[in-house]
């Protein structure tokens, strides 16, 4: 039997650094985090290849003296948790102590520290774990941490990391992230001696989501706001006309920790369910706020896993946020279709309990300021001394302080009533292009209505309202169709049978494979029963819902095959009572599939097109 033997401290920590330190992002996450809880209001982080040659974070924090230095690299060394409550009520980003050590375990490491009580820096040196140097030096107040030659004592480490380009994505990435979470403090990122991002500090959320997502989605966010006791959701939400085909441009933060929770990420598609089309995802920031001891962040050494005490309420609470963002949004019918500049009211940028009462999203210094200069450590090693203005942002945000209560939403604007029978609130149908899109104006905009969507919107809704209300009405055929199915076919359709009553398809085995169709809702009485079906078992076999959420397919498949077909000449007054009709569904802006149901051009727009404005 082999000897049982205590692990070297040099071995334990680098088998720590297997799961705190996965990749160079993954220092750079860690680092940042200390910065931020020293109360940094500025944090620069430079990159050289990839970060497998040089990660540099510096900030102007609290920094250290000379025994906090030496006793920050000691392995479960921390000044963020003490008893043994502190660990259910995680108040900071770090609190684990593995973070300096695991990194210097696997790094050339350098940390130069000082105190604003301090004339001397301290800077200590490190080499694959071991103490090479601890000497004073001179430095600005701050830390910076430098590491060098990541995973060069683990080649079988560093040989698992990908290309430069990849590295240098998944690291902006993770500071976009962080900078999204502390919106006040300023970020810079330096790649290869080239000034890639440059966040300003004292922004709000609005501003930074814009400066972060991206230039398609600054002009087309909506606020997210909601409240449910002791939780708060506040964030941002696009256009459904602005996504991806991958939802890691959804941010999450819980008490401002940046995080992934699947199930968050399926709340937010669940508030787009019906807007968005399948595959794609939409992007935003969703901040939830809830009291600590609520949720648990120690889950993992990489933090970014988490896992709440009462899920479901927060989970209802985000889409519920979402559902109203875009239900909001789509008052203005016109505005909404242009798919223009998002009517962003200002008024609530920062959400209940954080920093005080709400600010403007406008407010906060000019970053034009002399005072925005931002903040740099230079050369290799030693930092130079630079001459600043003092820091007059003030102190980064108490994480315990008390939660206030949310104050209603401010009323969005809204379009002036009219009366009923006003000849500017009705719709004038001007034709029919391709015998596909109608052509209307309404508002003095132009509209230009797919005729398939927004009838099976029409469709849908009227299923589901009949479906809702158990008041489906069936219609008997008066010649059963048959239909001939596989064994699992038939094994899935036989399970169903009773569901599909309920949804006005009456269906009746026929046979050990072979079923009929008896009966269908009225609303699709004459349409291809066999086809409509046969989608039908074909969800039912792929499906990864829950029952609820197949039934929901059922009928979106009902209301595609009932609904006017493209190609089809219509009438102006089957155009007229189409839109009509569309506009008093609950979501007349896309059909059950997330695709537009119209877009709009108003005077301005149209305008700018025939270069009347410029």
């Amino acid at each position: 039997m082999a000897e049982i033997r205590i692990l070297p401290d040099i071995l334990s920590n680098q088998i720590a650094a297997g799961e705190v330190v996965a990749r160079p992002a993954s220092v750079v996450k860690e680092l940042v985090e200390n910065s931020i809880d020293a109360g940094a209001q500025r944090i620069s982080v430079e990159i050289e290849n990839g970060g497998k040659r040089l990660i540099r974070i510096s900030d102007d924090g609290a920094g250290l003296t000379r025994d906090q230095a030496l006793l920050s690299i000691e392995r479960y060394a921390t000044s963020k948790i003490f008893t043994r409550e502190d660990l259910f009520s995680i108040a900071t980003f770090g609190f684990r102590g593995e973070a300096l050590p695991s990194i210097a375990s696997v790094s050339r490491f350098c940390l130069v520290t000082r105190t604003r009580d301090s004339d001397i820096g301290t800077r200590i040196d490190i080499s694959g774990g071991r103490l090479s140097d601890v000497s004073d030096t001179g430095a600005p107040p701050g830390t910076m941490v430098e590491v060098k030659n990541l995973f060069f004592n683990t080649p079988a480490r560093r040989k698992f990391l990908k290309s430069q380009a990849t590295e240098t994505g998944h690291i902006a990435d993770t500071l976009s992230g962080m900078a999204l979470g502390n919106p006040g403090i300023g970020f810079r990122l330096i790649i290869n001696q080239k000034q890639l991002k440059n966040f300003l500090p004292g922004q709000n959320k609005l501003e930074r989501s814009r400066a972060v997502l991206g230039k398609d989605a600054a002009d087309r966010l909506f606020r997210l706001e909601a409240q449910e006791n002791d939780i708060f959701v506040t964030g941002t939400c696009t256009h459904p006309s602005v996504t991806r085909s991958a939802s890691s441009r959804i941010f999450l933060f819980v008490n401002n920790r940046l995080v992934y929770d699947r199930g968050l990420i399926a709340a937010v598609f669940q508030g787009y369910r019906g807007r968005i089309m399948k595959g794609r995802f939409p992007m935003g920031t969703v901040y939830v706020r809830l009291p600590f001891d609520q949720v648990d962040v120690n889950v993992h050494p990489s933090k970014r896993e988490i896992k709440f005490l009462h899920p479901g309420p927060v989970y209802r609470l985000v889409t519920r946020a979402v559902e109203k963002a875009l239900a909001q949004a789509q008052e203005n019918v016109i505005q909404y279709a242009g798919q223009g500049r998002a009517d962003f009211t200002d008024e609530a940028a920062q959400p209940p309990g954080e920093n005080g009462p709400r600010i403007p999203f406008d407010s906060g210094p000019d970053p034009r300021s002399a005072e925005n200069k931002p903040f740099a450590w230079h050369g290799a090693g030693l930092p130079e001394k630079v001459e600043q203005a003092p820091i007059q942002w003030g102190a980064r945000e108490s994480y315990r302080e008390p939660l206030e209560a949310c104050p209603p939403d401010p009323p969005l604007p809204r379009e002036p009533e009219k009366r009923e029978g006003d000849p500017e609130d009705r719709i004038r149908i001007l034709g029919q292009v391709m015998n596909t899109y109608i052509l209307a104006e309404k508002h003095g905009s132009l509209i230009m209505v797919d005729q398939h969507a927004a009838h099976e919107r029409i469709v849908y809704e009227q299923l589901k309202r009949r479906h809702q209300s158990l008041s489906v009405q069936s219609q008997t055929l008066l010649a059963p169709e048959t239909l001939e199915l596989g064994h699992r076919e038939a094994d899935l359709l036989s399970g169903v049978l009773d569901d599909l009553s309920g949804l006005g398809l009456k269906i009746e085995p026929f046979g050990p494979a072979t079923f009929a169709v008896r009966a269908v809702p009225a609303l699709i009485a004459e349409k291809d029963i066999q086809s409509l079906v046969l989608e039908i078992v074909d969800s039912l076999v792929n499906k990864k819902d829950s029952v609820s959420g197949w039934l929901e397919e059922c009928l979106i498949s009902m209301a595609c095959h009932t609904a006017v077909r493209a190609n089809k000449e219509m009438n102006p007054r089957e155009m007229e009572s189409l839109l009509q009709e569309l506009f008093t569904c609950d979501n007349p802006m896309h059909c059950p599939h997330g695709r537009p149901t119209l877009v709009s051009f108003d005077p301005a727009r149209m305008e700018k097109m025939f270069k009347r404005q410029v």
